[in-house]
């Protein structure tokens, strides 16, 4: 069908008019910036020019269709998952221990798998127990060590690079220890990998993509801080990124890198100075919820509040932001304590010589907005339960 040229034209001038008022800003935020009244008056531009910006619509056929299609995910990514466990299953092995190894125990991200595989251990008849990886190569290598010298029959990863720690995994394998990895790259050197797969991860940031697009009308303005000491991290940015070009009324306006040890300090900074070079942006996007809060912190110190804030993981205290509308707008969640429970079957199956099921986490990604937000206790858990199919599993492969 072709396009309506009335409905072109007036797009064109929408746009154009758009155009003008983003350049004005950004003529008058630099002015603004090189006199006295510093920050207090870029932060009320900055405002200004968001609140007008946001009355953007598509301009073309192609990009209505693309807010459609945006809009049907979304639909898909809100509604109840059917979740793609395991069917068939080993014996459970006896007496077994294993050590997990969160990434940083300081981020609920890193955290709650491993609590998750704690408590599926315990449901399995298992020993185990948590060290700390605290967030840097050299302590996940130094933590890898510490539960070799324990000799356990296992070991797990929680979202730590085998490329950072590949010394102490190659050690852990000739000691004859079972390695998983969970939420990481597959390696050699490991005896499996757990999942979510770096597909799921890609998913996580398209949804955020969708969302955007729904929510502006296709008219995305992003920021995008991407966390770089995470290998699992660059699907989920990519994700966000590849779906995003397919709207061509969308853009990135800028993109910057950090780590997670400048989270206290550097993430409000950076966020700040990203707001008052890019005035007319109405999208933030970082990959994971834990980089939330200081974000905000940065958005609040140039008065920019009406602004669409992504993350990713469905923590528990994004849950309630997203509930109380505190300031994120948006996360992805995976069953953070269902990736525990799979890392426990998937060594099962390695204890037994098998190949760890496909897919080993098989819970599904849920779109958490604040419709879903206000159903959810505390953190969404999967709309299967999983806990009991796992456990059930176990119980009739060990008796049959």
């Amino acid at each position: 069908m072709s396009p309506n040229p009335h409905a072109l034209d007036s797009a064109q001038a929408a746009q154009d008019t758009r155009l003008g008022l983003a350049k004005g800003c950004k003529m008058t935020n630099r002015k603004l910036l090189l006199t006295a009244i510093g920050l207090v008056a870029s932060a009320a531009l900055v405002g200004a020019c968001q609140s007008s910006a946001t009355q953007a619509v598509p301009a073309s056929e192609q990009d209505l269709e693309a807010v459609e299609t945006a809009k049907d995910r979304v639909a898909a990514a809100t509604s109840p998952l059917v979740a793609s466990l395991p069917t068939t299953s080993p014996p459970l092995a006896q007496d077994k221990f294993v050590v997990v190894i969160p990434c940083d125990q300081s981020q609920p991200g890193c955290t709650q798998p491993a609590l998750g595989a704690l408590e599926a251990a315990e449901a399995a008849g298992w020993r185990a127990q948590m060290i700390d990886g605290k967030g840097t190569g050299d302590q996940q290598n130094a933590a890898i060590r510490q539960a070799i010298a324990l000799n356990p029959d296992g070991i797990i990863t929680f979202a730590i690079d085998p490329a950072t720690v590949q010394g102490s995994l190659q050690e852990a394998h000739r000691h004859g220890i079972a390695l998983v990895a969970a939420a990481s790259s597959p390696s050699e050197v490991l005896s499996a990998s757990a999942g979510p797969t770096l597909e799921t991860y890609t998913e996580t940031g398209s949804l955020l993509a969708d969302f955007a697009i729904a929510q502006t009308n296709g008219a995305v303005r992003a920021l995008v801080l991407h966390d770089t000491g995470f290998d699992v991290l660059q699907p989920r940015h990519q994700g966000f990124v590849d779906r995003l070009a397919e709207c061509s009324s969308c853009s990135i306006l800028e993109e910057q890198a950090f780590t997670s040890s400048d989270l206290a300090n550097a993430v409000p900074r950076l966020t700040q100075q990203m707001a008052q070079r890019n005035p007319d942006f109405n999208v933030v996007y970082v990959d994971y919820d834990d980089a939330v809060p200081p974000l905000l912190q940065g958005l609040r110190s140039v008065g920019a509040d009406d602004i669409i804030v992504l993350g990713s993981n469905g923590t528990t205290a994004a849950t309630a932001c997203i509930r109380s509308g505190c300031g994120q707008h948006a996360t992805t969640a995976f069953s953070l304590d269902g990736i525990g429970w799979a890392s426990i079957d998937s060594m099962n199956r390695v204890f037994a010589n098998e190949q760890p099921a496909e897919p080993a986490y098989g819970i599904g990604v849920k779109l958490i907005d604040a419709e879903v937000a206000a159903t959810v206790a505390d953190m969404w858990d999967g709309d299967t339960d999983y806990r009991s199919a796992y456990q059930e599993l176990w119980t009739s492969a060990s008796t049959n």
